[in-house]
């Protein structure tokens, strides 16, 4: 008697979720529209995911060129009779005919890109190399100073930087020089990115400009070697995406989706497959929203792939998934006779339990 209720009641038995005739018939009734993926042209495409743009390059001298905030240090070597500091012996003993030099410094140059000096007054910095702000105040100097040499050295590039934030582990503000650092290097200085860079973006600020892509794709021989200019700003930041594998897989769980192109092949291999017990490797369904081509409300779609077919794991491999997809595995509808033998066992399992007792 126990076994005939069971059996009649095999459609009550509880379930993971429908099985792939359920999923089927759903989509008949009109609730969505049903994609067999049977060959490449049922693929859909990826994700389009955000690519770098061009920045215009800056020439190689620019990060040589002094900025408003820099802080100089003047050196001034004259000889014979001199604006800045004795012309006499250390020791006083009379007129010292060789040449000496008079440090000025460290100087900042102002907001408006000048500096000034004695003898000389207001000199416009910005824009100029230190070789070229040696050259102008040697001119300034000459008729006032005897052979007067000049060497100017940058003691702070504050206003040749470049600014990096984010998800590094020094962020703040880079120093640029004469090498000509490049984006890489500049995140490097930084300390590097932190953690998984599976989904870290990448975006730099150049002008009133933005270019921004994944992280994991720059390399020296594209963005990454671009030359910095002065006052670039360099963000890496978060985009959270994940995808979820429900129904008879060894690991239903959500995952992350990095920013890559990941396919269904690597997410059915992340969650362990369909479990061998259970699963119904011909009912593997991905549920997706896509766009609306009117630009409405998005359009539910359910993908499905027959994992039976030898085929399949190809068309596996160039299936990407998208942001928030739920992968789900339907169950092998042989699994009811054996819940029916479960179910039997936990009626029974008592009585057996308390006739072993009482005996």
């Amino acid at each position: 008697m126990a076994l005939a209720a069971c059996v009649s009641g095999c459609a009550t038995l509880p379930r993971s979720g429908p099985t792939g005739g359920r999923v089927v018939d759903a989509a008949a009734a009109g609730q969505f529209d049903l994609v067999e993926v049977r060959s490449m042209a049922e693929v859909p495409e990826g994700e389009k995911i955000p690519a770098f743009t061009e920045l215009a390059e800056v020439a190689p001298q620019s990060a040589e060129r002094l900025r408003p905030g820099d802080s100089i240090s003047i050196s001034i070597y004259e000889i014979g009779v001199r604006l800045f500091g004795s012309g006499t012996r250390p020791d006083g003993s009379g007129f010292d005919p060789s040449a000496r030099a008079e440090r000025i410094g460290p100087i900042e140059i102002d907001s408006g890109g000048i500096i000034s000096l004695p003898y000389i007054g207001t000199i416009l910095a910005q824009g100029l190399t230190a070789r070229q702000l040696e050259r102008e105040i040697e001119s300034k100097l000459r008729g006032k100073s005897e052979f007067p040499q000049v060497v100017v050295q940058r003691s702070g590039a504050q206003g040749s930087a470049a600014f990096v934030t984010g998800d590094v582990a020094q962020p703040g503000r880079v120093p640029l020089s004469s090498a000509s650092e490049r984006l890489l290097d500049a995140i490097a200085l930084a300390g590097g990115a932190r953690g998984d860079t599976g989904n870290l973006m990448l975006r730099i600020l150049r002008d009133g400009r933005s270019s921004e892509g994944p992280f994991d794709r720059v390399r020296y021989d594209n963005i990454g070697g671009l030359r910095l200019e002065p006052g670039d700003r360099i963000e890496l930041f978060r985009v959270p995406r994940s995808y979820s594998v429900l129904g008879m897989a060894n690991r239903a769980n959500r995952f992350d989706l990095p920013l890559r192109s990941f396919s269904l092949a690597e997410a059915l291999a992340q969650a362990g497959g369909p479990n061998d017990s259970l699963a119904d490797p011909a009912a593997v369904f991905v549920f997706r929203y896509r766009p609306a081509p009117d630009g409405g409300d998005p359009v539910p779609v359910v993908y499905h792939i027959n994992m039976l077919e030898p085929a399949s794991y190809l068309l596996a491999q160039r299936f990407a998934l998208a942001h928030d997809d739920v992968i789900y595995i339907g169950g092998a509808e042989a699994n009811q006779p054996t819940k029916i033998l479960q179910l039997i066992g936990q009626i029974f399992a008592p009585i057996v339990t308390a006739r072993a007792v009482t005996q």
